[in-house]
């Protein structure tokens, strides 16, 4: 993804040293955490996580519109298939092709944040779910209609948990931060198609519903991020909540849903560290040993980078939940406990994509338009706009800057406040809370300070 990254204008200087923007940052979150502690220390127990939500009746006919349903489906069965056909046969430059955008941009990014403040958006557009149902349609057409299931359903997919899912995440993410498909638009439509058939053949086998909820990594990373989402869909009813607060719902304990949190994170943060003096001094400190493998030595470089970053957010969130357990002195599961502590961690998942991505989509996305006049690169004149030059107007160098901070430090806020809820409920006594929250406290200050270096090099050089 780093072709399109951060072409938005000249390096910037920061008005202040960096460490003011870090040290203050870390004051926020500290400040957060004493207001939290003097406000919310009578939640304990299982009313700590109950939160008010509100039923929004003018939206009420949502759920039922089969119309609007189908209409979402269309689009999002659109775009795989733009994405497939201008891939294959588009231009080979990926910043001329449109597959490139349609799948970092609009929907690595794009859809990230929009299902974080709107909801379940993914499951309208899912195109492996409408063309699943296209598959079924045409499979019973003509036979007689079978009686409805009776009972719980059984998931045959129940005993392997997310696992499945986490491998295909980690997958995705050696080929995004490796940058093996970003330069090769015809080997990302090749890979959108075979992924597309192996998730229609399990949904084909296993059935739609356990599918998705324990293969398709994509299902699951947007069933995390709608939970932060203030819109909450209920079998046919629509509640508004406080932003974050779905992260408080139940989940199956688990160190695959832990691991696919991690995930989210290292994700996200080594696709940023790839633009800073650190990984400049890994490459060159490492040198005699990539090197003589040339682009390929560079591409394992970068996957075992990939994977050590991974392991040490993995390792620091272990340690963090040790000491959590410890101080909190009261004794409680510890799989159960690491699970929905990692859900916490979501918040700082959200805003730091939005963050990394800020300029992509508000002038990367723009891009799109002058290539649709032009979609294969053949000299077509399709609709007017391959004159159309992108607007910069929100993506100055100060501007992407200070959204930045605002996204990063608010996210740990959030992150902080579930994490102190989440103490509530697990450790009862409001002494045993404020005593496991130390580490979370010492973490969050150490991720916000971190996130805002990392972030920094983006504009500065």
């Amino acid at each position: 993804m780093g072709i399109l990254l951060y072409s938005f204008g000249p390096s910037y200087n920061l008005p202040l040293p960096l460490s003011t923007f870090q040290w203050a940052g870390a004051a926020v979150v500290g400040i957060s955490f004493i207001m939290m502690t003097y406000f919310a220390a009578h939640r304990t127990g299982p009313t700590a996580i109950r939160y008010p939500r509100r039923e929004v009746t003018a939206l009420g006919w949502v759920p039922h519109a089969g119309g609007l349903r189908a209409v979402a489906g269309g689009v999002g069965v659109l775009c795989l298939l733009a994405v497939v056909v201008t891939g294959l046969f588009g231009p080979t430059q990926p910043d001329r092709n449109i597959a490139v955008y349609l799948i970092w941009i609009y929907f690595w990014a794009g859809m990230a944040v929009l299902t974080g403040l709107v909801g379940p958006v993914w499951d309208a557009v899912n195109p492996f779910r409408a063309l699943n149902s296209l598959i079924l349609r045409t499979r019973l057409r003509g036979r007689p209609a079978l009686p409805a299931p009776s009972g719980a359903e059984v998931d045959p997919l129940e005993h392997v948990g997310i696992w499945p899912a986490v491998g295909l995440f980690f997958l995705f993410g050696l080929f995004d931060v490796t940058g093996v498909t970003t330069n090769r638009p015809w080997l990302m439509a090749l890979l959108a198609l075979v992924y597309t058939a192996f998730t229609l053949l399990g949904m084909q086998r296993y059935g739609e519903r356990p599918w998705l909820a324990h293969v398709e990594f994509f299902s699951v990373l947007f069933s995390l991020l709608r939970r932060f989402a203030p819109i909450d869909f209920r079998g046919s009813r629509i509640y508004l909540r406080p932003i974050g607060a779905g992260l408080l719902d139940p989940l199956e304990a688990g160190w695959d849903w832990v691991l696919f949190v991690i995930l989210m994170l290292s994700t996200l943060a080594f696709d940023a560290i790839l633009n800073t003096s650190i990984w400049d001094n890994v490459v060159k400190a490492l040198g005699y040993i990539w090197m003589p493998f040339g682009t390929v030595g560079m591409h394992a470089l970068m996957g075992v980078g990939y994977l050590a970053l991974t392991l040490v957010f993995l390792a620091a969130f272990l340690i963090c939940m040790e000491l959590v357990i410890y101080f909190g002195t009261i004794r409680v599961d510890g799989l159960s406990t690491a699970t929905v502590f990692a859900l916490t961690l979501v918040p700082i998942a959200f805003v730091y994509n939005a963050a990394h991505n800020y300029a992509n989509l508000v002038v990367q996305s723009q891009r799109v338009i002058p290539l649709l006049a032009d979609p294969l690169g053949r000299g077509w004149r399709l609709l007017p706009t391959a004159d159309y030059r992108p607007s910069v107007l929100l993506a100055s160098a100060a501007l992407v800057w200070y959204v930045q901070v605002v996204l990063i430090v608010s996210g740990h806020v959030i992150a902080m406040y579930l994490a102190h809820l989440r103490a509530g409920e697990r450790f009862r006594a409001a002494q045993s809370v404020l005593l496991s929250q130390y580490p979370i406290l010492v973490l969050m200050v150490l991720y916000t300070m971190t996130s805002l270096w990392i972030l920094a090099q983006q504009v500065t050089h």
